[in-house]
């Protein structure tokens, strides 16, 4: 036998009992950990509330942190949702509110050339506005419809778009109706400003049609509503899981500076931080956020 083997033996032996003695460090530092505060928590009612305050807490971050996850998880399916459906008609990509309301200003500025065109069978005021608001509500009748039916029903649009076009004629009409009984210019005059009045109310038609066409589906802005309100749920969960951390940390340090005057008493400096560092995870959570 070589004189090296009986080294080699008590190296072995010497790395079987430092691995023995390492395997149980943690359950030792638990035990310790956990001895010293129950007899914290027995030493005064204040600490053993202080403790349960600053568990609970621990509970409700870890729960915080829970709906964080599944907050987040929502928002992730409800983005990809969005981008989907607005993948289906990359072209219509705008607000869909926002180009109802200027489709709706487009209409509003026909409003004087529907008022002349209703001067003409208006006996008075009032029925001269009610018969304005008609004709911009078949005007806007119109336009939604060509939006509508743009897509899927080309036969109906190509309809929609005939009688639209035959009613802006009709009140180029009774614009030149109104403006030959009231003006004394002659035909010539009266021609001239029906037609611009017309070509002007038409003009306002397509733009409102094609504001409409950029905006986007009614499932693409249900898709952008849905993705919001996960932006705006994750947010508030963060929200949460912060605050709810912060008190927990609160009250784990407020909890770690009572149990420290016992410490500092029965253990070293050097072995105090590790002690002390113990504590605040039986605290907090080993999965702390």
């Amino acid at each position: 036998m070589s004189k090296s083997a009986p080294r080699e033996q008590a190296r072995n032996l010497t790395d079987k009992v430092a691995a023995l003695r390492a395997d149980r460090a943690p359950e030792q530092a638990v035990h310790n950990v956990m001895a010293e505060i129950l007899a914290c928590n027995r030493a005064s009612p204040a600490h053993e509330d202080l403790w349960s305050r600053t568990r609970q807490a621990a509970d409700m971050v870890r729960q915080a942190d829970a709906d964080l996850t599944e907050a987040e998880e929502q928002k992730r399916e409800a983005n990809l949702a969005y981008k989907t459906a607005q993948a289906e008609n990359p072209e219509r990509s705008a607000p869909r509110l926002r180009q109802w309301l200027f489709a709706a200003g487009t209409l509003a500025l026909d409003s004087v050339a529907c008022y002349f065109a209703a001067q003409a069978l208006g006996a008075d005021q009032v029925q001269t506005l009610a018969w304005t608001v008609l004709f911009l509500v078949l005007l806007g009748a119109g336009e939604f419809a060509l939006d509508l039916f743009r897509d899927g029903h080309r036969l109906i649009w190509r309809w929609t778009a005939v009688v639209l076009t035959g009613f802006v004629f009709l009140l180029g009409v009774l614009r030149f109706s109104f403006l030959v009984t009231v003006g004394t210019e002659g035909l010539l005059v009266a021609l001239a400003g029906a037609g611009l009045f017309t070509v002007v109310t038409a003009s306002f038609v397509i733009l409102g049609y094609r504001v409409l066409r950029v905006a986007e589906t009614g499932a693409t802005a249900k898709a952008r509503h849905d993705a919001r309100k996960c932006v705006k749920a994750a947010a508030a969960a963060r929200h949460t899981l912060r605050r709810q951390a912060a008190r927990r940390d609160r009250l784990a340090r407020a909890y770690l500076s009572r149990i420290r005057t016992r410490l500092v008493l029965t253990y070293s400096a050097s072995q105090l931080p590790a002690m002390e560092q113990a504590v605040w995870t039986h605290l907090v959570g080993r999965n702390a956020a």
